[in-house]
């Protein structure tokens, strides 16, 4: 078959927080006792694509050592420690775990649609990457679905002496590593690909994110603020939490359509963007995001300019899975919705594999075939 998605999945889960760890030493336990769990969201998404798209495809996963991911084996247990997760990180091998993401999308995925699922969400920096470097800088829109801006130094969020003393009472980091400085993580990734060139600030779009610094921050949150508006003046396009408030609908519809202005887009999702709405089981979750309609709304947003030529989706990942909580019942008695969240978004992305998505490939396998770009204004309205 020619013109697929490629589904594949990446099972790093680098976290230092001392209750993700604990549900991994719960997990090791249970296993000794013949429990057993998918290893990863590529295996739980995998139980649904038969019945979901017959234009997508499994390509396989990305190696991550076992000790990283959420289900270590129990011979792991040594590895299984704050120390060794901060020791890891801080040496760069997020970086690592980012270049070989590089590498598989480059030889085994391209030229056709690379669909990323993972929990790490520093590993979406390796797909990227990957597009930019076939594509061009200036020929990508990174949309990017978080409740979380990771762009922001680690000490940019740690800005006070009472957050600091929480954080090392609960161990919570939004970031993993604390004291690894501002290596590659889940919290800056966006940042280094900045840096990098990978991608431009002016083609870089946040939806839904929730820690967008208001007017009426208090003066603790000077240098949290400045840092953020910072990237805000370079160009990066935000569309808050906060905007999805009362009718957002259009002002959803300006926004992506004003600020896609290049031929290739590339969707990242952040499960935690709908945590407590319409999603139980992300990683980190510190409030309520966007509900499950907003969600699926800004996927239609996107696959309309797809569909009338605007620009060519090549590349998408929902990342951020929290596989323990994974199809659980919610102490209110609610059922977990993630994967059929997953599911729907991705299925809204793509027009469920129409032509249009497919398209993609045969861009990326002829870059001269530059799709026409300013339809996008009359499909959307």
């Amino acid at each position: 078959m020619n013109g697929l998605g490629r589904l594949f999945g990446v099972t790093l889960d680098a976290s230092d927080d001392p209750w993700n760890l604990a549900l991994k030493h719960a997990s090791m336990w249970a296993q000794t006792q013949g429990r057993h769990f998918p290893p990863g969201p590529y295996e739980a998404m995998l139980e649904e694509l038969g019945t979901r798209s017959a234009y997508i495809e499994s390509a396989g996963t990305v190696e991550v050592a076992s000790w990283l991911g959420p289900r270590p084996k129990p011979s792991d247990r040594p590895l299984v420690t704050v120390a060794q997760m901060q020791e890891f990180v801080g040496r760069g091998g997020l970086l690592e775990v980012m270049q070989e993401v590089k590498k598989f999308v480059t030889t085994r995925i391209l030229p056709e649609v690379p669909i990323m699922v993972g929990i790490d969400h520093s590993a979406t920096g390796g797909v990227v990457s990957a597009l930019s470097e076939a594509l061009g800088a200036d020929h990508l829109t990174l949309v990017v679905l978080d409740h979380h801006f990771d762009a922001l130094p680690p000490s940019a969020r740690m800005i006070t002496a009472l957050q600091s003393e929480l954080d090392l009472l609960r161990g919570n980091s939004a970031c993993p590593a604390r004291s690894s400085g501002e290596s590659y993580c889940c919290g800056n990734f966006l940042a280094h690909l900045l840096g990098a060139g990978v991608i431009k600030p002016e083609h870089l779009l946040l939806v839904g994110v929730g820690d967008y610094p208001g007017e009426a921050a208090g003066p603790e949150w000077a240098s949290y603020r400045e840092a953020y508006l910072a990237l805000e003046k370079l160009g990066c396009g935000f569309f808050s939490l906060e905007a999805f408030e009362k009718d957002y609908q259009e002002r959803l519809r300006q926004f992506l359509r004003e600020r896609i202005t290049t031929p290739y887009v590339y969707v990242s999702l952040d499960l935690d963007v709908g945590g407590e709405r319409c999603v139980q089981a992300a990683r980190y979750m510190d409030g309520p995001g966007i509900d499950r309609r907003a969600l699926i709304h800004v996927a239609e947003i996107i696959a309309q300019g797809s569909q009338s030529g605007a620009f060519s989706l090549v590349g998408l990942d929902v990342m951020e899975f929290n596989m323990h909580l994974l199809g659980l019942e919610t102490p209110a008695g609610l059922p977990d919705m993630t994967l059929d969240t997953a599911w729907s978004f991705l299925d809204a992305l793509t027009a469920k594999g129409s032509p249009t998505f497919l398209s993609a490939a045969s861009v990326l396998a002829h870059p001269k075939l530059s799709p026409k770009v300013g339809r996008f204004e009359e499909v959307t309205r």
